[in-house]
This record gives C-alpha cells, structure tokens and sequence, in this order.
C-alpha cells in the first residue's frame, strides 16, 4: 500500500502551544463555529444508495438547518433547503420515495428538481406566479458514493477543498467502489459524546496514547512504524500491520483481509478509515450538539459479497470489539478532557512534534488546530 512522504508543518516547529481552553467551553466560540465552519464547509449527508431511484429523498440537517437530499425524475442527485416557501413548515422527514413533494401543511406540492407544480387558490386568488415560487437549492456533491451538501453557495469544490484525497484513496482502496453500504448502516443512530467535537478530532489525529490506552489495538499493528502526510487541508496516518493473524484485538485472515490501517482526515470534521479486517471504508463525522456534547456519525462500506466463508464471523468480531473496547477506552480519555478544559489552572495543552518517530507526534493535532484557526480569524476570537 502506498505510504505518502512526510510533509513539513506550516509552522515549521516553532509553535508547540495547542488551542486555548476557551475554544472547548465557550458558547460564544461555538456560535462562530456554525456561521465560520459548518454552514461553509462539505458536510456528510447520506450515501448514494440510500437515494438510488428517482423520488428517494433523505432527510438531514447541518446543526438546525434542515435539508434533504433526493434523485430527481432525470437521475441527478439534488438538494434542497426542507422548508416551504410558503410558510416555513417542513417538507419531508427522515428518509422515503415520493413522485411529487407535497408540504403537509397547506398542500402545496413541487417537483423532484424543486419547481412550484401546484398551490391551492381560485381563479380570483391573487398568488404568486409558478414561475416565482421554487424551493431553495443546496450545493451537492458525491465522493466514493458518499453524498455531501454545502450550505455556502460560493464554497469550492469538493475537488478543491480536499485536492488529491479522493484518488489517494481509491489507490489505497482500489475495490471499494465495489462494495455497498453496510447492513443496517442507514439506521444506526450516530453516537453520543459527551465532550467537545474538537476533542473526539484531537483523539483520532495522534496515536501517542495508543500503546498504553489501546493495547489490543497496539498489539494488532505495528503503531511504532506508522507515519503521516499533512496536506492542505486534509491529513493522511499510515500504520502497518504488526502481522498477527491472531492478535489481542480480533482475528485477521492474512489471505483475504485488509492488514494495514489507513485513515485520511478532511478539515473541518470528516474521517475516512480502512481499518485492519475484511474489505471496508469507513467514513466518520465530528458533530456538535453545545460546547460540552457531540456526536459521532459512521457510514460504513463493505463487499457486495463475501470474500471468504468466514468473512461475516470476522466482520462482527471487529465490530464488536471497536463497539466495547476501543470505543469506551477513547471514551474514557475525551470526557477526562472535556472536564480538564474547565479547570481554572488549565489555558491551553502543549504538541509534541517529531518527524522521526511519529507514534509520538501530534503534527496532524497541530495542523488541524492551524486550519481551524485560521478558519476562525474572522470572529476576532
């Protein structure tokens, strides 16, 4: 598998000082968050499956601003703002097939490309014009079958915001435009944190803590050998197998699964993984619900078909393992994190920084901190 060169930090080694504490705790900074982060930057919305047909819609919302994503009569995957223009109600919930998009509340109905079909009136009715009235769109993209929206009209694009990712990884992945959504993918609630969604992404960019809170992930892959690539707005952490097929964390099949671990990092808040096991992509996103609590939303790839009779047994092994070992050690460590921000001794942490042996460097901490603050410049925080 391919393992990028290391690339330099933007601040070439002088800046060892992490996010002030403030950035955890404030209300204030999180209200900038929305308007300076996520209501201008890709967000994940569904996978394309869940919007194979014309008429199938999804529902979603980027912290209150609701959206759903649909297949038009002509194949084309859209989005569009949920609410009527009409007086604001909702138009559609969780996920559905529909012909015509009909709002519950007075009737009126619109077309899968967001036209105005019908609104109830008489001839002596003074209304608006069809040709006036239309839902609002929403930027909408699809990277390796996942579907993002955009609620900044001026963003750029995918291709551009995440240059390069997207190949990176079909080179590193090359079957998995093969595989499917996983089973029951679609309907596994996103998972409750309790701590900021900056501290769940400070989690996954270092893995200084992993040989001692992660020991059987530690035992499973040679964590001292790992390196990373920091690019410009994205990061990239390779860690090769330890070659255990037997291993403390779950059995692995040498001849048919995956060995190494790959996982990509998208400025603000997306994760791609392809961890060690059967053939998979996992993508992962960091939420806010307040300062204090988040959310973890996974959409999970898989083989079409089985690779081998003992496939399944291995999927769920690791599935298991990640849901009541890994999980609850990261856990663990975030909400001690959380509760660390709020001690009136504690500013701000430090980043240890080595190019050399980078199962101790928290680089990728430091260069996501760097893309959020300059992201954040313009709240004069």
């Amino acid at each position: 598998m391919p393992q990028p060169e290391t690339s330099p930090d933007h601040s070439g080694g002088s800046d060892l000082r992490a996010l002030s504490s403030e950035y955890y705790v404030s209300d204030e900074v999180f209200e900038r968050e929305k308007d300076l982060l996520f209501f201008r930057t890709w967000q994940y919305a569904c996978h394309s499956s869940e919007v194979e047909n014309p008429g199938d819609y999804v529902a979603t919302d980027i912290l209150g601003q609701n959206v759903f994503v649909i297949q038009d009569q002509d194949g084309s995957i859209r989005a569009f703002r949920n609410v009527c223009p009409h007086r604001g109600h909702k138009l559609v919930e969780g996920r559905g097939h529909t012909t015509v998009l009909v709002c519950p509340y007075h009737q009126w109905s619109f077309s899968l490309d967001g036209g105005l079909r019908r609104l109830r009136k008489t001839p002596d009715s003074q209304a608006p014009a069809a040709s006036k009235v239309c839902l609002i769109p929403v930027r909408c993209d699809v990277m390796l079958g996942f579907v993002f929206i955009n609620l900044d009209d001026n963003a750029a694009t995918i291709a551009d915001t995440w240059p390069g990712v997207e190949a990176h990884i079909l080179e590193t992945c090359p079957d998995v435009m093969s595989y499917k959504l996983a089973d029951g993918a679609s309907t596994v609630p996103p998972a409750d944190v309790d701590c900021n969604w900056k501290i769940q992404v400070d989690n996954y960019l270092e893995c200084q803590h992993c040989r001692h809170g992660h020991e059987s992930f530690a035992d499973m892959l040679d964590i001292c050998n790992q390196n990373y690539s920091l690019g410009e707005n994205h990061a990239y952490n390779f860690i090769p197998s330890a070659g255990k097929a037997e291993n403390k964390a779950y059995p692995l099949d040498p001849e048919h699964d995956v060995m190494d671990l790959h996982f990509w990092f998208l400025f603000p808040n997306i994760g791609f993984g392809q961890f060690s096991g059967p053939g998979n992509l996992s993508l992962f996103q960091w939420l806010p619900v307040h300062t204090g609590r988040g959310i973890r939303v996974n959409a999970s790839l898989e083989p079409a078909e089985p690779t081998d009779p003992g496939m399944k047994e291995r999927q769920h092994k690791r599935t298991r393992w990640g849901e009541e070992i890994l999980q609850p050690e990261d856990l663990a460590f975030m909400r001690s994190v959380q509760e660390g921000m709020h001690q009136h001794s504690f500013d701000r942490g430090w980043y240890i920084v080595d190019h050399e042996n980078q199962e101790f460097s928290e680089a990728m901490i430091r260069h996501f901190h760097q893309l959020y603050r300059a992201q954040m410049e313009e709240s004069g925080i």
